[in-house]
């Protein structure tokens, strides 16, 4: 390939490596590795499903409305047939808040699936004794009683909107359909299939679609139906037979969720409604039937249900061809590592030590990223595994670990070499590190083996020339991961005192630190990267290495795209937009990741 000065009539930019400020759709040329490269929105290949925030109450056979961003829940029971709902509950994009009850406590109730926040209807249901035709309407602060269907029913399902709605099937009146005009309910056109248990959505009343359930078990049904405004028509069926399903959607675009293949047989298995036919896609992480859903088949929400026990899950999803981060392989380090250390920013970055094979090889090596590929640059006086550091790739400070025994090393790196500087003043290794530089950085956590108790808490700061002890953690931990800077720094999971996989986030504010929300999945062994308001945990162990990705807001954390390779014991570099994934077992690898949460990625330019 020609170089970059020989070509003419262009406007293309020259970079040394990826050129980090380059613009969706931008070409560019990389003089390292001569190759034309353009940068283009990253997109999931299929859908996707990640945690979102918990309900405040576990329940089943529960109504919802709205978006991903801003959506409602209201009613439901929990396990004991004595117990129902009137709660109500908003989602703002991450957790959920209880507001004003509904008038009657009610579970098996529908709601309009295309209401909003602020304009809902809850529709017929069930009480502890009777099944009751009470209709009621959400303003965006209260309920209000309305007109009452005509037949009192439950386990029906609701299309359409607060001025303009449709309720279809249910028990005991099962193939029975009723229209709302604002005012009052009229019958029109029955069900081919009566039905109860089943899924159903639309976003008017003129236009929906009902599918599965029971008729008369067994078996359950996968038949579907789409209303015209006047009639239902029979169209391709689900790919299971199942009932107490829950969805959400619209009647050209949808989503099946979850369900009960038969007794005991409770399901995460989702289908992909396009108008004409069901395609099974992603599962939902948690299994569960009879749940709650709201949005599109682009952002939209599952929340509730039984698992068999009544859940608090929320889960969202995220659609085929929808913008989210991704992880994307890179060029792999020149020595394969585990529990090494690393900083610096997905660009520039700098790891350091670690454990290698065969057998436990303490290593000393340093290599440099420069946003392509790995340099092998001065080395560690000491080689060493279980160290952690801070800082950047120019200015760095590597601490602690073991060669067998827990040092209390520490080293500053200027860009060229390392040099021995103050120790710790407790000898540990698998602690978490922050920090900007060599002369401002955090340690803390760590293992003290073969002392009892080996998890500790304790919390050091480096000023350029000394350690001084901070306080301490509220809960000691072994490899949790670690990011931000000296005076504003993370801490989440590893394993504590009992010893526990904990799931555990700590924030610190430059004196002390705050328990805040627990990881999704707790896990040791991970890294992290970011500030304390936004960051990236990736990677983690048991009960077997896993690559599970979650990302912090500043107060929750929410399920992102997997890394490409389950490990822990990796490092890690970076902000929440823009992370680097490094090294880790098993196997022991030199394997590098690049985390791309701007959804866009760099390819090359190919003949």
């Amino acid at each position: 390939m020609a170089n970059y000065k020989d070509i003419h009539g262009t406007t293309v930019r020259n970079s040394a490596g990826n050129l980090s400020g380059a613009k969706e759709g931008e070409l560019f040329f990389d003089s390292t590795n001569l190759d034309f490269k353009y940068q283009f929105p990253a997109k999931t290949s299929a859908g996707a499903w990640r945690t979102g925030g918990n309900l405040n109450d576990g329940k089943i056979y529960l109504a919802g409305a709205g978006t991903q961003t801003a959506g409602i829940a209201f009613g439901g029971q929990d396990p004991s047939p004595s117990q129902r709902f009137a709660q109500t509950e908003l989602y703002n994009g991450s957790s959920w808040t209880e507001v004003s009850d509904l008038g009657t406590a009610r579970s098996g109730l529908a709601g309009a699936s295309a209401g909003t926040q602020t304009a809902s209807l809850a529709i017929g249901g069930e009480t502890p004794t009777a099944s009751v035709a009470v209709t009621e309407s959400w303003n965006g602060s209260s309920w209000t009683e309305v007109a009452d269907i005509n037949t009192a029913r439950h386990l029906l399902k609701g299309a359409g909107t607060q001025p303009a709605a449709l309720v279809f099937g249910g028990s005991p009146a099962r193939a029975l359909t009723e229209n709302w005009n604002g005012s009052s309910w009229t019958e029109v056109g029955d069900l081919n299939l009566g039905r109860a248990h089943h899924g159903g959505f639309g976003a008017t009343n003129t236009a929906a679609i009902a599918f599965g359930g029971e008729s008369s078990y067994p078996p359950y049904d996968n038949e579907t139906e789409s209303w015209n405004g006047s009639s239902w028509t029979e169209l391709a069926d689900l790919n299971q037979e199942k009932a107490y399903l829950g969805g959400f959607g619209e009647y050209t675009s949808g989503l099946s969720v979850g369900g009960i293949l038969g007794p005991g047989t409770v399901v995460g298995t989702v289908e992909d409604w396009n108008g004409s036919s069901w395609t099974e896609v992603a599962d939902l992480n948690t299994t569960r039937f009879s749940s709650g859903g709201a949005g599109s088949t682009t952002a939209g929400l599952s929340f509730g249900g039984g698992t068999p026990a009544d859940s608090v899950a929320t889960e969202e999803w995220t659609g085929a061809g929808a913008d989210i981060g991704a992880w994307s392989t890179a060029n792999a380090m020149n020595l394969g590592r585990y529990n090494l250390g690393g900083v610096g920013t997905q660009t520039a970055a700098l790891v350091f030590g670690g454990n290698y094979p065969p057998g436990d090889n303490f290593g000393a090596q340093t290599e440099s990223w420069d946003g392509s590929s790995w340099t092998e640059v001065g080395d560690l006086n000491s080689g060493r595994e279980g160290i952690r550091g801070a800082g950047t790739y120019t200015s760095a400070i590597a601490f602690g670990g073991n060669n067998p025994n827990n040092v209390a090393i520490a080293e500053s790196w200027d860009g060229s070499s390392w040099t021995e500087v103050g120790d710790l003043n407790t000898a540990r290794r698998s602690t978490a590190g922050a920090g900007a530089s060599n002369t401002s950085a955090l340690c803390f956590a760590g293992d003290l083996l073969p002392s009892s108790p080996r998890p500790r808490p304790e919390t050091e700061l480096w000023n350029g020339s000394s350690w001084a002890e901070q306080s301490d953690l509220n809960t000691g931990r072994i490899i949790p991961g670690g990011t931000g800077i000296a005076t504003a720094a993370i801490c989440v999971g590893g394993y504590d005192f009992d010893p526990n996989v904990s799931a555990k986030t700590e924030l610190w504010n430059g004196s002390s630190w705050t328990e805040t929300g627990d990881l999704n999945t707790a896990g040791y062994g991970l890294a992290a990267a970011g500030t304390t308001s936004s960051a990236l945990a990736f990677g983690r162990n048991p009960p077997a290495t896993q690559a599970v990705t979650e990302e912090w807001n500043g107060g929750s954390w929410t399920e992102v795209a997997d890394l490409n390779a389950g490990r822990n014991g990796l490092a890690g570099a970076g902000t929440q937009t823009a992370a680097l994934a490094m090294g880790g077992s098993p196997p022991v690898a030199g394997a590098t990741e690049e985390w791309n949460g701007s959804s866009t990625t760099i390819k090359v330019l190919t003949d």
